[in-house]
């Protein structure tokens, strides 16, 4: 029995499961509409059709039985699911038959005059309409219980709230169950995996019914990275950095008219999905990698930003750490040393500090006392030395620094190439040239040097910005001043 219900033949007839099974939930669905109806008007010429309709819907209820017996050998369905829903779709197809011939009389003692099957039928209707209202009334529920299994089999356990409101997901999904349909992700961006939070969760979405612990079809797990790693029965199904050789990856991107085309059930994977998953393939499969990650291409972060709603541009320090506030004594000796110091907000304790007054070497050391709390630092025009500036490089959560016209030279910037949150620094009107930028540009965080009126040319600034697309480099309106004072000589 078993191999007959593999065969080639059966398991092509077991496709048009999806397309019969309609029919008799529209049969028997309509026969209870027809019998509400007629206890609404008191209309009993309503309740004629009933038998017929009943006739047919049993008639399509035991053809979508035995399709669905053969698709079930095709494998690859949760095994509490599929056993409920086969059972429940025999007791449909059982129920509505005996239904059926309850209404026909079959179970009832033959009369010694009997009358015609026609009118036998419509005596027994209407001598138990109250009856079949109870009867009607099973039929649509196990229907109904019946039919939610198989789209559960179709589209996943949490189809029908996949996408409702917050407060209706809350009530019927579980906690876990919420979250994969939600895609929850952590509050910082920092902390979001393209992976672990994207990519994995759109597998598990899409792939994850046939996949899974539970029916791990074709030997391959998708809902664990060991799992995607490792592969199915005829070998591995990623290779790294070579989507066109990944079999996964052919598969959910192929003609969806294939019969290999992946998933087989359910909705596709979108375009931007799998061209997010082509990405993580060519660079390697990195677990690891954030969705602020700077080698993840601006395309690809705006579909993230649009798709996902996610963050992809990491947030400066201050954003996102609390520092205690300053307290009068330090702030009173930084204002007598010639800075003005204020906080960025008034929930946000981190310093922005200005020098108001020419500096000195002991002036640039008191900082050290609030280095923890600074993080904009303007010491433009103050007569600072390339040596002053080595307490700077303690200065960790420093994210602007404006060092504008005062004598310094590559040297100095020596001091603060190392730090790790820097986002911008202001150099213009100093002597730094192409080797102090050359230094910055190894800054992850940094993202824009101001450099006009200095050494710095426009080739160095080329060859950085080929290099890092996302540090812009502004030379102002150097070059073009050259020009034009070259034309007036000539």
């Amino acid at each position: 029995m078993n191999l007959l219900l593999q065969a080639d033949s059966t398991l092509f007839l077991g496709r048009f499961h999806s397309l019969a099974v309609h029919l008799p939930i529209g049969f028997l669905v309509l026969a209870a509409i027809l019998y509400v109806f007629s206890r609404i008007t008191r209309n009993e010429s309503l309740l004629k059709p009933i038998p017929i309709i009943l006739f047919f819907g049993a008639l399509g209820a035991i053809a979508s039985v035995v399709l669905g017996w053969f698709l079930s050998e095709e494998g690859g369905y949760p095994e509490d699911t599929i056993f409920w829903h086969q059972w429940l779709g025999i007791a449909v197809a059982v129920f509505s038959t005996g239904s059926w011939l309850w209404i026909k009389g079959v179970f009832k003692k033959k009369e010694p005059r009997a009358s015609t099957t026609t009118r036998r039928s419509e005596d027994n209707l209407m001598m138990n309409k109250g009856s079949l209202g109870l009867v009607l009334a099973v039929l649509v529920l196990l229907i109904s219980i019946t039919g939610h299994l198989g789209g559960n089999l179709t589209h996943g356990e949490d189809y029908l709230f996949v996408y409702a409101p917050e407060a209706l997901q809350s009530l019927f999904l579980d906690e876990e169950t919420g979250k994969k349909a939600g895609f929850e992700f952590p509050v910082e961006p920092d902390s979001v995996l393209l992976f672990g939070h994207v990519i994995e969760k759109v597998l598990n979405q899409k792939c994850g019914s046939c996949h899974n612990e539970e029916t791990k079809k074709g030997g391959f797990l998708v809902t664990s990275q060991e799992g995607l790693l490792e592969g199915g029965e005829n070998g591995a199904v990623l290779q790294s950095g070579s989507p066109m050789s990944s079999e996964l990856f052919k598969r959910i991107s192929m003609n969806p008219s294939s019969r290999k085309f992946m998933p087989t059930k359910g909705a596709a994977m979108s375009y931007s999905e799998t061209i997010l998953l082509k990405f993580w393939i060519e660079e390697g499969m990195p677990f690891d990698m954030k969705v602020t990650d700077e080698r993840i291409p601006e395309e690809l972060k705006l579909i993230l930003q649009s798709e996902f709603e996610l963050v992809t541009e990491r947030k400066p320090i201050y954003e996102k750490e609390q520092v205690d506030p300053l307290i009068p004594e330090l702030l009173r000796e930084l204002q007598e040393n010639g800075f003005r110091v204020r906080t960025l907000s008034e929930e946000n304790n981190f310093l922005e500090v200005v020098a108001t007054d020419s500096m000195s070497s002991e002036k640039i050391n008191s900082l050290l006392k609030v280095k923890g709390q600074i993080t904009w630092l303007d010491l433009s025009n103050s007569g600072i030395k390339d040596e002053w500036l080595s307490p700077l490089s303690q200065f960790e959560k420093l994210t602007r620094l404006n060092l504008n016209s005062n004598p310094l030279s590559d040297l100095a910037l020596s001091n603060i190439k190392e730090l790790p949150y820097l986002e911008s620094i202001l150099l213009h009107s100093t002597q730094v040239s192409d080797e102090g930028v050359k230094q910055l540009s190894s800054l992850k965080n940094l993202q824009r040097i101001y450099v006009w009126n200095t050494e710095v040319t426009e080739e160095i600034v080329d060859s950085i910005q080929r290099e890092n697309s996302k540090l812009k480099i502004d030379l102002g309106v150097k070059e073009n001043t050259k020009v034009a004072k070259t034309s007036k000589v000539d």
